[in-house]
C-alpha cells in the first residue's frame, strides 16, 4: 500500500505541473472524484470548504453532485486555483458563513444527506480555531454521511494525531494515495484512493517541486559561513575556465564562501576573472602534486569539488586520488569530476555515500568498463555507495537500489566545454548546504539543465558555459516561486 506525506505530495503536485498537469487540471480531477464518491452515498449535499487548496476540491466536486448542494466557505480561497472553482461554485449560490451563522450551516446539515469535509485536508497542524472548530463539531453532531476530502479535517496527515478536534467521517478519499495518518489513526472511516492524474514522470524525473521543496532556505539570523564552504581543486597550465566555472556556480547554487587550489598559472588567471572566490596558489606553476596536499586539505572547507581541469598527468592523478582520501579520512562530501574520475577508479569500493560521481558516457566506460546506460549504471550503483551523475542528453542519477531519477532538462547546445564543471560546482554548492548527496546531484543536473534552456533562449546556437552561469540566478529563482 502506497502511502505518500504531505511533503511529498506537495512535490509531486508542483513536478506535475513542471511536466504538464497543471493544479488546475488536478483540482478539477478531485472534484470529479469526490463528487463521483458522494453520488454513492445520498442524494443531497452539503458542503464545508476551508480556504485552502482542500476547498478548492470542494469546490469543485459542487459542479459533478447529483443535485445541487448547499456550499459553506470560510472566508475567501487563497490560492488562485481554488479562487476559480469559487466563482464556478457561485452558480449554484453558496451561503457565506462565521461565527454567528452556525444556525444556517446546522439548518444545512440537517436537510442533507451527505456532508462534503472539505475544511483543511493535508495542511492542518495544530489546534484548530474558530470558526472552523464550530463547523467540525456541527458535522460531527449532525448524524449525516460524512465524507472527507483527502483527509479528516483536524488530523495531521502524516502522524494520524489529532490535537484537539478532527472530523469523524464514514468514507475518506485519499487523493492520489494514502497519507500515512490515515494508516495510524484507525477513526477515518473507510479509506478510498482516487487516481487524480498526476504526470508520471511527477516520480521518475527531477522536477520543480524536488528542488523547490527541497532546497533548504536560509533563516534571518543567517550569517556568513552556515550555508558553507567548497573548495575546488583543479586547473593546470592549459586548463584555467573549468575551477572557474566549478567555483562560481557553487556559490551560485547558494553556498557562502568557494575557494579555489590551484598551480600557479591557472591560479593568477582566475584571480584576476573572479575577485569573489578565494584563490590558493600552489608550488608548481602547471601542475597539482601529491606534496601539495596536506597544504590543500589544512585549508577550512565543507566540500571538496576535485577534477575541474586537472589534466592527466600522472602526478596530477596521484595527487587527485590522494585529495579524495584525505577528504575521506575528514569526513568531508566530496565531487569528483574530469580527469579526477580516472584517479578514484582504484578507490570505488571505498568511497562513502557523501560522494558526488560526474561521469560522462566515455568517463563511465572508462570508469565501470561497461556501456553507459540505465541498464549498467544500476548495476554499478547496486556495487558502490556513492552516487553516480550520468550526464547525457537525459541525465540519469543512482545510488543504491533505491534512488534513481532521470533529468531532463536542457538542451544540446550545452555539449560545449565548461557545461560540466557547471555542473559539478552547483552539485557541490547544494552539499555544502546540508543537502545530501542523492538530491544534490538531482539538484546540480536540473537547475544547470534549466540554467541552459533559459541561455538557450536568449542566445540561440551560441550559447556558451558562460551564459549558463550566468543564468543560474534565474533559473533558481523561476523554480523557487
Amino acid at each position: 500500500m502506497e502511502t505518500v506525506t504531505v511533503h511529498q505530495m506537495r512535490v509531486l503536485d508542483a513536478n506535475s505541473a513542471w511536466f504538464g498537469v497543471p493544479v488546475a487540471q488536478l483540482m478539477e480531477n478531485s472534484g470529479k472524484a469526490v463528487a463521483a464518491e458522494a453520488n454513492k452515498l445520498g442524494e443531497s449535499f452539503a458542503i464545508i470548504c476551508g480556504p485552502g487548496n482542500n476547498g478548492g476540491d470542494g469546490f469543485a466536486a459542487a459542479r459533478y453532485l447529483k443535485s445541487k448542494p448547499k456550499i459553506f466557505y470560510f472566508w475567501h480561497p487563497r490560492g488562485n486555483d481554488a479562487y476559480d472553482n469559487f466563482f464556478k461554485a457561485k452558480n449554484y449560490k453558496p451561503v457565506q458563513i462565521s461565527e454567528k451563522a452556525m444556525p444556517e450551516l446546522r439548518a444545512a446539515l440537517a436537510a442533507s444527506d451527505v456532508v462534503i469535509d472539505a475544511i483543511f485536508g493535508t495542511g492542518i497542524r495544530g489546534r484548530i480555531k474558530e470558526p472552523f472548530r464550530g463547523a467540525i463539531d456541527a458535522i460531527n453532531n449532525s448524524g449525516k454521511k460524512i465524507l472527507s476530502v483527502d483527509v479528516p479535517s483536524g488530523m495531521d496527515p502524516d502522524t494520524g494525531n489529532v490535537e484537539d478536534i478532527a472530523v469523524k467521517p464514514v468514507v475518506t478519499l485519499c487523493l492520489h494515495a494514502i497519507k500515512p495518518g490515515l494508516v495510524k489513526n484507525k477513526v477515518v472511516g473507510k479509506v478510498e484512493v482516487a487516481d487524480i492524474g498526476i504526470h508520471p514522470k511527477a516520480y521518475t524525473h527531477v522536477g520543480k517541486g524536488d528542488f523547490k521543496f527541497g532546497y533548504p532556505r536560509r533563516k534571518e539570523e543567517a550569517h556568513k559561513g552556515q550555508a558553507g564552504r567548497v573548495l575546488v581543486v583543479g586547473g593546470s597550465n592549459i586548463y584555467t575556465g573549468a575551477p572557474y566555472f566549478a567555483a562560481i556556480a557553487a556559490m551560485k547554487a547558494g553556498c557562502d564562501l568557494s575557494y579555489v587550489a590551484a598551480p600557479q598559472v591557472p591560479a593568477a588567471k582566475i584571480s584576476t576573472m573572479a575577485p569573489d572566490l578565494i584563490v590558493y596558489s600552489l608550488a608548481s606553476a602547471e601542475t597539482i602534486y601529491e606534496q601539495d596536499v596536506p597544504q590543500i586539505l589544512a585549508k577550512k572547507f565543507d566540500v571538496l569539488c576535485v577534477g575541474n581541469g586537472l589534466g592527466d598527468k600522472k602526478e596530477s592523478l596521484d595527487a587527485a586520488a590522494a585529495l579524495v582520501v584525505g577528504a575521506m579520512e575528514l569526513d568531508k562530501p566530496i565531487v569528483v569530476d574530469g580527469d579526477a574520475l580516472k584517479a578514484v577508479k582504484p578507490l570505488l569500493p571505498k568511497l562513502k555515500d557523501n560522494i558526488i560521481l560526474t561521469p560522462h558516457a566515455g568517463e563511465f566506460k572508462a570508469l565501470f568498463g561497461l556501456a553507459p546506460n540505465e541498464e549498467n549504471l544500476k548495476k554499478v550503483a547496486m556495487k558502490v555507495k556513492c552516487v553516480i551523475l550520468l550526464k547525457g542528453h537525459v541525465d540519469m542519477i543512482a545510488q543504491g537500489g533505491r534512488s534513481f531519477k532521470y533529468n531532463e532538462s536542457g538542451n544540446p547546445y550545452m555539449s560545449k566545454g565548461g557545461t560540466g564543471d557547471v555542473l559539478a560546482g552547483l552539485c557541490a554548492g547544494y552539499l555544502a548546504q546540508g543537502v545530501d548527496a542523492f538530491n544534490a546531484a538531482c539538484f546540480g543536473a536540473f537547475v544547470n539543465g534549466v540554467a541552459g534552456d533559459i541561455a538557450y533562449s536568449e542566445k540561440s546556437i551560441s550559447l556558451l558555459a558562460s551564459d549558463v552561469l550566468s543564468r543560474i540566478g534565474s533559473a533558481e529563482k523561476m523554480l523557487l516561486e
